[in-house]
């Protein structure tokens, strides 16, 4: 590991936000220590031998991201997403990383020494580089399928119900109620969130809708399948489910790259056993 070397500047004070610390980082600017980042959007970003130390990264976005030569100790980073992001000589020595998402995010010579992984999520999805040392955190280069659950808040309750089976056979997935989150009409237009949730569909190997009168007056839930049903046929990838939570009609033409799975009523349990059995092939 590098041994980090940062000059503190005089007077410096903490950046709060993004904005600013992007701002500072282009001018020149790299000492960062206790920087107050929750709910940062860092998707995509490059960050080079930078000091982060201590920064409160709760609910930060760093998916996709390249950091280099950054320096975490004692950082705050709970809950935030770092799914295939790429990390290089980086840092996270006594960082708090619970909840954390390393959903196929890549690590050369990173050090997690008495870091907090409690509750981080796909961690078995990890992609070590081949020269490094793991620590033994997880499996290197698990094959696992993954799934990405649509739903209209109506129909919270089918949706949990198929998270929990998920969860019992330990397949990862993500369960998104935006609805719920940020309040659904605010959504169409926040075109941050719809990148994420484009990037969040573009991971998984199966796209899953629950689908309901509900879902089909749910505006959010028709944008996640359009962008999984585009996808779909660009790239062979996800594959396409949709639940049949209750009776709907005229939904032929916009089904017809989807597995339908009755769900309706007494279907319900033999329909989640095949959504189980899917993920396992």
């Amino acid at each position: 590991m590098p041994q980090f070397k940062y000059r503190k500047p005089q007077g410096y004070i903490p950046p709060v936000g993004h904005e600013e610390l992007l701002a500072r980082y282009a001018s020149g600017e790299r000492y960062f220590e206790h920087a107050s980042l929750r709910h940062a959007i860092l998707s995509g970003r490059t960050l080079s031998n930078v000091n982060l130390a201590h920064a409160d990264l709760s609910d930060a976005y760093l998916d996709h991201a390249a950091l280099d030569g950054v320096d975490l100790t004692g950082a705050v980073c709970v809950n935030a997403d770092l799914s295939k992001a790429s990390l290089y000589q980086c840092c996270f020595a006594h960082a708090d990383l619970r909840g954390a998402v390393w959903y196929m995010t890549g690590l050369r010579h990173v050090s997690f020494f008495a870091a907090q992984l409690d509750e981080a999520k796909y961690l078995e999805c990890l992609q070590w580089s081949a020269d490094d040392e793991r620590p033994g955190l997880m499996p290197h280069h698990a094959t696992k399928r993954t799934c990405f659950v649509s739903y209209a808040s109506s129909d919270d309750a089918l949706a949990g119900r198929v998270a929990e089976g998920l969860q019992r056979a330990n397949i990862p997935h993500w369960l998104m109620p935006f609805a719920s989150w940020f309040g659904r009409d605010s959504l169409i237009g926040d075109r941050t969130v719809a990148d994420h949730l484009r990037r969040s569909i573009g991971m998984c190997d199966v796209f899953i809708v629950a689908l309901s009168p509900g879902a089909l007056e749910s505006r959010w839930v028709q944008f996640e399948i359009d962008v999984a049903t585009k996808l779909h046929r660009s790239v062979g990838r996800p594959q396409l489910v949709a639940l049949m939570g209750d009776s709907v009609t005229g939904t032929a033409a916009a089904l017809r790259d989807f597995e339908v799975i009755d769900c309706v009523g007494e279907h319900e349990a033999a329909g989640l056993e095949r959504v189980v059995a899917l993920m396992r092939r």
